[in-house]
């Protein structure tokens, strides 16, 4: 992944993880962001997969969707396993761009097709795209169940 494209797709996590709601929507943040990249012409399609995480010698999995660029990992909606699993919350980055650390393996089971996909109006992803370049620096902590529940949901 070149150096652009890695910031662009860092800058749209940060950004998608800042302003909605990451717990149980996973498929929606993964649409929005293969539109956002359709609008740039960037190749990065929504997968649903298995996310399997290494806790204590053993592998858990999680029914997952998330989005591949060049082979490489742009997860955005990781943390909502860290928002449901207190004991375990430090094993989940906020979220994944590129490799993985080492204790999280991904699995594809197959492309979202864009036919399948919830479809966000042109003005919405242009809009989106404008805030994402007016931002400078996106600063991203840990947040909670509480915290998250407060931010703009993308179902409605």
């Amino acid at each position: 992944m070149n150096l652009e494209k890695s910031k662009m797709m860092d800058t749209i996590c940060k950004y998608c993880i800042s302003r909605y709601q990451v717990l149980n929507n996973a498929p929606i943040l993964s649409s929005l962001i293969y539109q956002l990249g359709r609008k740039l012409q960037i190749d990065i399609p929504a997968i649903r997969g298995i996310l399997y995480v290494e806790v204590n010698g053993y592998k858990r999995q999680y029914a997952h969707c998330f989005n591949v660029y060049n082979g490489q990992i742009v997860d955005s909606t990781i943390y909502q396993y860290a928002l449901i699993n207190k004991g375990i919350e430090h094993l989940f980055p906020l979220y994944v761009v590129g490799i993985a650390p080492s204790h999280i393996d991904y699995s594809i089971n197959s492309e979202i097709k864009y036919e399948c996909q919830f479809k966000f109006k042109d003005e919405y992803l242009s809009k989106i795209l404008k805030d994402i370049k007016d931002s400078n620096d996106i600063k991203l902590e840990r947040f909670s169940l509480l915290e998250d529940s407060k931010k703009e949901t993308l179902i409605f």
